[in-house]
């Protein structure tokens, strides 16, 4: 039972943290263009991607997808924006992905504040038919969250070895 109760402590503790970033008077004032799609966006998103491990890659397949959510809301699934498949040998690489004009537009539900990007990736990189599975070339959740903003600046998105 005590194990219960610190469990929901903890649980509530979370959700309240969560709950405490500082409140916007105005968010037309606030609003950056990295944040929003508004004014001149890019076309493209440069994406960088590195590694600190000795890569091997027998298929060299890999699709990549950029998700939008809005910021201010928590437990709502991201919405796809887009993704393109790539092929890549070698680790680093540098890949433009296409973004549409409109792709606050494409987040359902609509944002009331500041969208929030992100790219994932899905790689059987091993070769054995099944992606995202211990072995494959992963996004390095510990190293930084793929985060990114929608300027023409190039950003960085660490790899590693799912194990």
């Amino acid at each position: 039972m005590r194990n219960y109760l610190l469990l929901i402590a903890a649980a509530g503790v979370l959700m309240l943290s969560s709950c405490t970033s500082p409140v916007k008077k105005n968010t037309a004032e606030t609003q950056t263009p990295e944040s929003s799609t508004s004014g001149a966006p890019s076309e493209n998103l440069k994406l960088e991607f590195s590694g600190a491990e000795n890569f091997t890659i027998k298929n060299a397949k890999l699709k990549v997808s950029l998700y939008g959510v809005d910021e201010k809301l928590a437990d709502v699934p991201a919405s796809l924006i887009t993704e393109q498949e790539y092929e890549r040998k070698s680790i680093p690489f540098t890949i433009d992905l296409p973004i549409p004009k409109d792709a606050e537009s494409k987040i359902n539900p609509k944002p009331a504040g500041p969208a929030k990007y992100y790219v994932t990736i899905s790689w059987d990189s091993d070769g054995n038919g099944k992606a995202d599975e211990k072995g494959d070339i992963f996004i390095d959740y510990d190293k930084q969250f793929p985060n990114v903003k929608l300027t023409g600046e190039p950003q960085k998105i660490y790899l590693k070895v799912l194990k």
